[in-house]
């Protein structure tokens, strides 16, 4: 078998860039986004001076869009 590169999208974003982005006006602090990669229920990274980033793998969250597209055709 062959080892095989696959293309990831990944993008990092600070703790407020993804609060901005996926949870506008939710009221939730950047500290919220640091518990939640502490504590495993989203990903993320530590870099080397300290600061936490929130790792978003592009082609899982298309995926879930096109599923949600197909149930929202299919009027489920």
């Amino acid at each position: 078998m062959k080892n095989e590169v696959v293309n990831k999208m990944i993008k990092k974003l600070t703790p407020k860039t993804y609060l901005e982005q996926f949870y506008p006006e939710s009221g939730f602090c950047t500290k919220t986004v640091i518990n939640w990669i502490k504590r495993g229920k989203l990903n993320g990274e530590q870099t080397p001076t300290g600061r936490w980033l929130v790792v978003i793998d592009e082609q899982e969250s298309a995926k879930v869009n096109v599923m949600l597209k197909m149930l929202e055709i299919s009027g489920v």
